[in-house]
């Protein structure tokens, strides 16, 4: 797990290494243990490579500021988390040995790459390493821009081709690790992380306003290839781009998710027994690793799925489990955490965040990480979370994505009940009632009977979460139907399953990598989701509706497939919490006064917002008819965003 950076002259523009160099540094939090560059004159194929001190080592390398002896018209640039061969044998850029003609900088982990090499070794070829990019190199040496398909991990890179004269970037298959790019001034850019373009290509940086309105209105950070920046753009997960002969192609798709295929390669006949076999063996990959492994543990369903099969996979080890947990009711997950950590027997490490005086001066530095407004009140946990498990390992697995594949949400139910509704009338009347008096068993008892009509008014005064607040409010629909694209449909999916697979490539999954990406960079930590390992997605897609939805519950398959597994209070739990974080209370009480300072001082001076609404509607979370915890932070961080990276707004 690393950062990368790097520019390429697509005409007779020189290049400055020195921005390369000094972007390359801000990305000094995704790869400490050591840095190298690239220098290129495309041309003639000249090249020269520079590494700073390895800090495992202890070893200095050429200096960074020595004179380059040619014109470099591409620089890499690279910050190494060191995962796999600690030695410096693993340092990038990285060529093939004894060849300077194909290079890369690589983000992330292949975790099948040692059945990859043995692949390869078996057609002839040596290893001098025992890192996984190696083996990308040697991949695309013997098959070319197809070896993407071989691959089971999660990647993005830049692969330098001096033969073709060519430079390929690409994402893996969900965009679990972040690439972005920008065209200015004739140079193309690309980078881990948005801070670094205004260091790269300044010039493609002014704030995306349309984009914000929309955040701020939809409650969405992710549009690609749209970014907050107007000039950058993101490079879509399953997506590949080639740069030859000065010219930037469009991105095209590598990878589609065809059930098809799932249905002739995966045993639905036994979908339990399948879905543990394939959870099981991502596990396992997701294991492997030169460096200590723990997990991140909510109490859940999915993360405690998680300890339970990587502990079994430990084969008598430990694993390290780092928990939030709240004293607060409707917030308190740590019943459940003490049942999956006394069961699996893990190395328990607990951490309960408050508020402080500097809460919105940490609040800034995470938004400064993540580059986005942060939507969800949980960034907040997430991040104390890795705080707690940074210096301790250097790899966590967490349980993003089960929800989404399973159906562990309220919302994919109710689409399933509405196509069931249009598809079999006499089914949904027989089975509706019953969904209905377990929804109001379920959720229910969460709050009061007077907290059920103050919301039962909000959705109907105000439509739910899209509170029309926004003056420029035209601006951000006209800007969601233009740049919110939404995929196809997935063939031969049902309407749940074809509503999940939205939630996988652009309406949850996006944004919640997006998230854990850079909360665990923040703290040197290499983040894996064994969830979203592409086979048991691609399965996971084909289970037919009726398997995963049983009443009002949902992931009924993955519940039965882990029961003799996990305590059954954790496998029956009723509440879906995942990151809580209490900022409803905080903003109430500790935070309040600080948080109408920022309101009346900033956030209503914008004439984006309806300023008499909002002030209604603080006011009425404040005497606890409605909650808009959600709306807040929002807000707020959008202005904290500000701060950072946009003066112009």
């Amino acid at each position: 797990m690393c950062g990368i950076v790097g520019q390429l002259a697509l005409s007779s523009t020189s290049l400055r290494p020195e921005a390369v160099f000094q972007a390359a540094r801000l990305l000094r939090h995704r790869g400490p243990d050591s840095e190298g560059y690239l220098l290129v004159e495309t041309a003639s194929g000249a090249c020269e490579l520079r590494n700073g001190p390895d800090t495992a080592s202890g070893i200095a390398y050429s200096p960074l500021d020595a004179p380059v002896a040619f014109a470099p018209d591409l620089v890499f640039g690279h910050r190494r988390l060191s995962i796999l061969d600690l030695t410096p044998k693993g340092h990038e850029p990285m060529a093939l040995a004894g060849r300077d003609d194909l290079w890369i900088t690589f983000n992330g982990e292949l975790y099948n790459y040692l059945e990859v090499r043995a692949e390869l070794q078996a057609k002839g070829r040596t290893f001098t390493t025992e890192c996984d990019v190696e083996v990308l190199l040697q991949a695309y040496d013997e098959w070319g821009v197809a070896c993407l398909g071989r691959f089971m991990g999660m990647f993005a890179f830049a692969l330098w081709d001096q033969r073709r004269k060519r430079l390929w970037c690409a994402r893996d298959r969900f965009g679990i690790k972040p690439f972005y790019y920008a065209v200015s001034e004739g140079i193309f850019s690309f980078a881990s992380e948005l801070k670094t373009f205004p260091i790269l290509a300044p010039q493609a940086c002014a704030a995306n306003l349309p984009q914000f309105y929309w955040a701020v209105q939809f409650n969405g950070t992710y549009n690609p290839p749209q970014t907050f920046f107007e000039g950058v753009y993101e490079l879509r997960g399953g997506t590949e781009l080639l740069i030859e002969d000065g010219v930037v192609g469009e991105p095209r798709r590598w990878y589609s998710l065809s059930l098809d295929e799932a249905r002739s390669r995966y045993d639905y006949g036994h979908p339990e027994a399948e879905f543990l076999r394939l959870l099981q063996d991502s596990v396992r990959l997701h294991l492997r690793s030169d460096v200590p492994v723990g997990t991140c543990l909510s109490g859940g369903l999915d993360s405690s799925t998680i300890v339970a099969l990587a502990t079994a996979a430990l084969d008598g080890g430990r694993m390290n489990s780092f928990s939030v947990v709240y004293p607060v009711d409707g917030y308190d997950e740590s019943r459940y955490v003490d049942l999956v950590t006394a069961r699996f027997d893990t190395i328990k490490h607990v951490t309960t965040p408050q508020p402080d005086s500097d809460f919105f001066g940490q609040l800034g530095k995470i938004v400064w990480h993540q580059e986005t407004p942060v939507i969800a009140t949980g960034v907040v946990s997430q991040n104390a979370v890795m705080r707690l498990a940074g210096g301790q390992v250097k790899v966590l697995l967490d349980g993003q994505g089960g929800d989404e594949l399973m159906a562990g949400y309220l919302l994919p139910i109710l689409v399933h009940y509405r196509a069931l509704l249009r598809s079999n009338p006499a089914q949904w009347a027989a089975s509706f009632p019953s969904f209905l008096f377990q929804v109001w068993k379920r959720y229910l008892p969460s709050f009061t009977f007077r907290e059920f009509l103050a919301r039962a008014e909000t959705i109907l005064r105000y439509g739910g979460d899209r509170i029309h607040f926004l003056r420029a409010e035209p601006q951000a629909l006209a800007y969601e139907r233009a740049s919110q694209r939404v995929p196809d449909n997935l063939p031969g999916a049902d309407p749940l399953n074809n509503y999940l697979y939205k939630t996988v490539t652009c309406l949850t999954i996006p944004r919640l990598l997006h998230y854990e990406d850079r909360s665990s960079m923040t703290y040197s930590i290499e983040a894996r989701v064994p969830f979203l390992d592409h086979r048991l997605v691609e399965f996971a897609l084909g289970v037919p509706a009726e398997q995963k939805i049983h009443g009002a519950e949902g992931k009924a398959v993955m519940r039965r497939a882990v029961a003799d597994i996990l305590p059954r209070e954790v496998t029956q739990r009723k509440d879906k919490l995942g990151y809580p974080t209490p900022f409803a209370t905080w903003s109430r009480t500790i935070l309040r006064d600080e948080i109408n300072v920022l309101l009346e001082d900033r956030i209503l001076k914008r004439d984006w917002y309806d300023a008499a609404l909002l002030r209604r509607l603080w006011k009425r979370h404040l005497e606890g008819g409605m909650n808009v915890d959600r709306l807040l932070h929002n807000l707020i961080t959008t202005e904290l965003w500000f701060d950072h990276f946009g003066k112009t707004g």
